[in-house]
């Protein structure tokens, strides 16, 4: 690009003030409201990996398969569309130990710990009247909570999750103990109007395929390492108590193992097979000169209820998950990848996600926030295209005669095209340069504020606490987007400059 090119493109530029400043102010606005929106996101995206990875999911998170491809596992339970009837049931982490053995020889495996999820919880006071009823208005919703079963020992070697504020966190694998998180208690001593206090009972029903209810002894309440996050809501509870809540009974592990030598005949029969018909129903008459019932005859009418009990107890060999972490994050995908192939080819039916899979249902929520704001951008992209397109297209027109002139006088139709492209190139590199310089400021003056925003704004941006965090490819992304943009608004202007003869140009 030679001298007069560049004397010319700038003459231009400066000669056509109104028209200039319309120009570069689009492209800076676009150029700043772009980069703002990307430095959120990545905010966002990056802050909710690294919470999920530090403080739930590890680097890899190994569950069990779903029952269908229209549903998903997580850390927190299972979600999606159930086939068959009845609601979806958390699959089992199959042949732990056997997976245990493989994590021990995999290099770059730092630590691993086991654990279960009690899916959908609502929590009350044991003593609560059956008369009481709630205020909605006043008292706001039922207090619920989703219930982490965790081995105390190896979890707290791994996560730094859990700081106690009152009470104590277990010592041992073996202890009966049930964590609350702050928001949790909030919400309960607000809806049940009344004080909740380390030593507290409180129960614990569980909604699923079938519910359960359990009581368990509040031995503790902790707020999470990283406050400022949407995930919220998750108590921690001894293993068995969880399993108890989320139907892992050794009822259930026996039901799937009944032997072939049972007699299940009696399935097959209907109810006038088992207790007759109903025109048989009185014609025997009933013998009402025996011994008449005692109360011991009552209460062991059922029988012994050994066998039921033993039944109810927790499985101690279920599980859902293992979280693992890794020494090196930059192996993860491959390390994940090696586990699936080792199931695959071991015959386990099992799984291992990384953080966004094994946090999906928060992940699903930044990505969807992502997703909106690109459509926005793109289409703001589109606005500002077609306003500089319409006004370089003013610009042509108004400039015919100039351009008719110097065609006449020997300029090529490459001299011309060249001009308005020189024009296009200074315009982008001031207006974009201008709209980052702008972002950069605005994006600090932001951070410094450290304002925390309402629920609502944490359920889009995944934390209450939300900053922007401009990367270097962020800023060169949208300035070459912008450079781009603004070569292409000037192919239309150029092709009817061209269009135009020094003859028509002159009479005009």
């Amino acid at each position: 690009m030679n001298k007069t090119i560049i004397k010319m493109a700038l003459k231009n530029i400066f000669s056509n003030k109104a028209k200039t400043l319309i120009t570069l102010s689009l492209i800076g606005l676009g150029t700043f409201l772009i980069i703002l929106g990307l430095g959120l996101l990545n905010f966002a995206e990056e802050q909710t990996k690294n919470v999920c990875i530090s403080d739930f999911t590890g680097n890899i998170l190994i569950t069990g398969k779903p029952e269908n491809d229209k549903s998903f596992v997580e850390l927190l339970g299972i979600n999606g569309v159930s086939v068959g009837r009845g609601s979806l049931k958390m699959p089992y982490l199959p042949q732990k130990e056997k997976i245990y053995s493989k994590l021990k020889t995999v290099d770059g495996v730092l630590s691993f710990t086991p654990s279960a999820v009690s899916q959908h919880n609502t929590l009350k006071p044991v003593n609560l009247p059956d008369s009481w009823e709630a205020d909605n208005k006043k008292n706001g919703f039922p207090p619920y909570t989703r219930c982490l079963g965790i081995e105390p020992e190896s979890y707290k070697k791994m996560f730094d999750t859990i700081q106690v504020y009152e009470g104590s966190f277990p010592q041992q694998n073996n202890e009966e103990f049930f964590l609350m998180p702050k928001s949790t208690k909030e919400a309960f001593e607000k809806y049940f109007e009344r004080e909740l206090k380390v030593g507290d009972e409180i129960v614990i029903t569980a909604y699923g395929e079938k519910t359960k209810t359990k009581k368990v002894r509040i031995t503790g309440f902790f707020t999470y390492a990283h406050p400022d996050t949407d995930i919220n809501r998750i108590s921690y509870c001894d293993i068995n108590s969880c399993r108890m809540l989320a139907g892992m009974i050794m009822g259930a592990k026996v039901a799937t193992e009944i032997p072939s030598s049972i007699d299940l005949s009696l399935s097959g029969k209907s109810e006038e097979d088992l207790f007759g018909s109903e025109e048989n129903m009185f014609d025997e008459k009933a013998d009402f000169s025996g011994k008449g019932l005692t109360e011991a005859d009552v209460e062991n009418i059922l029988g012994s209820t050994e066998l039921r009990d033993s039944l109810n107890m927790a499985d101690t060999e279920a599980w859902h998950h293992i979280a693992v972490k890794l020494k090196d994050v930059f192996f993860t995908e491959q390390t994940a990848g090696e586990l699936n192939t080792w199931f695959l080819k071991e015959g386990i039916e099992a799984q291992a996600l990384l953080w966004n899979k094994g946090m999906a249902s928060y992940s699903a929520r930044v990505q969807t926030t992502k997703l909106m704001l690109t459509v926005i951008l793109i289409l703001l992209s589109v606005v500002v295209l077609i306003v500089i397109m319409n006004t370089l297209v003013v610009s042509v027109m108004e400039r015919t005669s100039e351009i008719g002139t110097m065609r006449a006088i020997g300029a090529k139709k490459g001299f011309v095209k060249k001009i308005f492209y020189a024009e296009s190139f200074f315009m982008s590199f001031t207006g974009a340069g201008t709209g980052i310089i702008l972002a950069l400021i605005t994006g600090m003056i932001f951070n410094s504020l450290n304002l925390r925003f309402g629920s609502g704004f944490a359920l889009l941006f995944g934390g209450y606490n939300v900053k922007v965090n401009i990367s270097i490819l962020s800023v060169l992304g949208t300035a070459f987007a912008m450079f781009v943009a603004g070569f292409a608004a000037n192919i239309y202007p150029i092709k009817l400059a061209l269009k135009i003869s020094p003859l028509e140009a002159i009479n005009r």
